[in-house]
């Protein structure tokens, strides 16, 4: 089966660090982690809240680049340091705003530091892609290519 990478331009530039923000193999999407960052580099906010709202934004674009949206998601799985704290604290009400029933399996995982020592939540989902859905998209070689 074809796989797909997905590199939406609003977001930093993953390829030239390494990686692929999304790909999209064997009727899955598959994304990277994703965290309260701008396509500059930019940490974007200092609490929970304001970090699990933008690290759902880009996960939201890399999606919607993909035709999916929250609703498709089936698996979440959150990287959250000192989550005894922040889970209940913010990351929760972001997550109920962001899904409804049926609600996606979710993990949570707590982490001593993310990669970067500002951020307090990274983000991981995984989207069923039937072969119409793949057939859907139309690469352009920069955005959405094939590897």
């Amino acid at each position: 089966m074809e796989r797909l990478a997905i590199n939406p331009s609003s977001l930093k530039d993953a390829r030239s660090i390494g990686y692929n923000h999304a790909i999209i193999a064997d009727g899955t999407f598959y994304m990277a982690g994703q965290v309260a960052m701008d396509a500059d580099s930019t940490v974007v906010g200092d609490d929970i809240e304001a970090q699990a709202r933008k690290a759902y934004e880009n996960a939201g674009t890399l999606l919607e680049t993909a035709g999916k949206g929250f609703a498709d998601v089936v698996k979440v799985t959150t990287h959250i340091v000192e989550p005894h704290e922040r889970y209940f604290e913010g990351y929760k009400q972001v997550y109920l705003e962001t899904f409804t029933e049926p609600y996606p399996c979710h993990t949570v995982l707590g982490a001593h530091q993310l990669a970067h020592e500002d951020y307090l939540v990274e983000i991981e989902l995984e989207v069923p892609f039937s072969d119409a859905d793949v057939d859907a998209l139309e690469p352009d070689g920069e955005v959405i290519r094939r590897i």
